[in-house]
């Protein structure tokens, strides 16, 4: 399975590498529209809508809504960014409350509200990229968010299987520990030290980037734990299994819906380099 996993996620990484480094900010855009829709139509499967043209129905207004929402941030200059990133980042900490409570919390085991979730779910998060994407040369931005993703799932996955015994949150994710997850943080301190000591920061700034990156890391974990929370509630193990070893599109970005909002919005607050 770690072997299936790791060659599925090096084939990711390379082609994104291809199309970041090589390719327009048009075709990122389409890239990226698609990944998030593949996942739109995976989180309608998830919370009820069993038929495939149902799912391509969701998919399709979750298309009008990235058009209408990429159209009105050029017209109002960023501030349908802002506002979006800012309700998104709220909705997380109240999402961190119902991970808590969990199964306590029935709101979230209702299809049509988890249906309106979807947007608030993806839709900051796909705005988020495509604002990141062209602000440093060859989208270091994107690269960053996504390696502080990826160290929070490595540094839990190894730190948890090896000193793992505490649960982090039992009653939606038995395997996630707290060893793990102070692994994933640990990762990304090291991270951020490694990005201030390339990037000659001050050690002020060395500091808010260490302390952001934590935040983004912590974030990361709530949004793999919402959608697991969402899974156990609807007795579902996978979003698909269309990614062989990670299972569907929405269990590989499930970090990013969280992670990628929290980001954008301390970058725009002067936090993140």
């Amino acid at each position: 399975m770690l072997k299936t996993r790791i060659i599925t996620a090096c084939c990711l990484a390379a082609g994104l590498a291809v199309v970041l480094l090589l390719f327009s900010f048009h075709a990122f855009v389409a890239l990226f529209s698609l990944i998030f829709l593949v996942a739109a139509g995976e989180w309608a499967n998830m919370v009820g809508l069993a038929q495939r043209g149902q799912q391509v129905a969701y998919a399709g207004v979750m298309a009008c809504a990235m058009l209408a929402l990429f159209f009105l941030d050029a017209y109002q200059a960023g501030s349908v960014l802002t506002v979006s990133l800012a309700l998104s980042v709220l909705g997380w900490v109240l999402t961190f409350v119902a991970v808590r409570r969990y199964p306590n919390v029935k709101l979230f085991e209702h299809p049509n509200v988890l249906l309106f979730l979807g947007f608030w779910l993806l839709l900051p998060a796909w705005l988020g990229m495509l604002f990141l994407q062209p602000l440093v040369a060859h989208s270091g931005l994107v690269w960053l968010v996504i390696a502080i993703i990826a160290a929070a799932d490595i540094g839990a996955y190894f730190a948890g299987r090896r000193f793992g015994k505490h649960k982090l949150a039992e009653r939606v994710s038995p395997n996630k520990t707290w060893e793990g997850f102070w692994g994933g943080v640990l990762a990304n301190i090291v991270l951020a030290v490694l990005v201030a000591v390339f990037c000659n920061v001050s050690v002020l700034k060395s500091f808010v980037l260490i302390v952001s990156v934590m935040l983004i890391s912590c974030a990361s974990v709530l949004g793999d734990l919402f959608e697991s929370m969402v899974k156990r509630a609807r007795g579902i193990k996978d979003s698909s299994q269309l990614l062989p070893g990670h299972g569907g599109v929405m269990d590989r970005i499930d970090g990013w819906t969280a992670a990628v909002p929290v980001f954008a919005l301390l970058y725009l607050w002067g936090a993140v380099l």
